[in-house]
């Protein structure tokens, strides 16, 4: 399991810290859940493509496949803007 801090960051730019728990990695693609509080985001811009920067330097392009006011399941590839 991969584990650590990161960025999420929305669209339009917004900046959320995030704590990220990827479960599977097969080659570039990982799978997992980010826990932040999501309590004030319109659900809205989780529908768009994000990407979350971890501390250790990767960056993963994610997408949400399920949301809630404490965590964001996600599934997404490594690398992006």
């Amino acid at each position: 399991m991969h584990t650590g801090k990161g960025v999420l960051v929305l669209r339009g730019g917004r900046r959320m810290p995030v704590v990220y728990r990827f479960g599977s990695n097969w080659g570039d693609t990982r799978e997992g859940f980010l826990d932040c509080d999501t309590s004030e985001v319109d659900a809205g811009v989780l529908l768009d493509r994000l990407t979350v920067f971890c501390d250790d330097g990767t960056s993963v392009v994610i997408a949400v496949t399920h949301s809630s006011d404490r965590y964001l399941a996600v599934i997404g590839r490594l690398g992006g803007p």
